[in-house]
């Protein structure tokens, strides 16, 4: 079996409770990425989602384990 990648649909990143704020600075202001809307069903869990260009982030807020956690890359399949 053969899986063609197109393309990225965004990476999930997560940073720890508490550190939303420091983050939404470096995205937001520093790199300059605009903050996106995240569905009604997502907000609970905080974090924010943004973007630049082509490339979308997710940033999404839990307690940093090595062995366990929501980071991921998203990819685009042509099936």
């Amino acid at each position: 079996m053969s899986i063609e990648i197109i393309g990225l649909d965004h990476i999930q990143i997560c940073v720890p409770i508490g550190e939303e704020s420091t983050a939404r600075h470096f995205y937001l202001d520093l790199l300059q990425f605009t903050e996106i809307e995240k569905p009604e069903n997502l907000k609970k869990n905080g974090g924010f989602w943004c973007k630049a260009g082509t490339v979308s982030v997710h940033i999404g807020v839990e307690k940093v384990d090595k062995s366990k956690s929501k980071r991921h890359p998203a990819f685009i399949v042509s099936d």
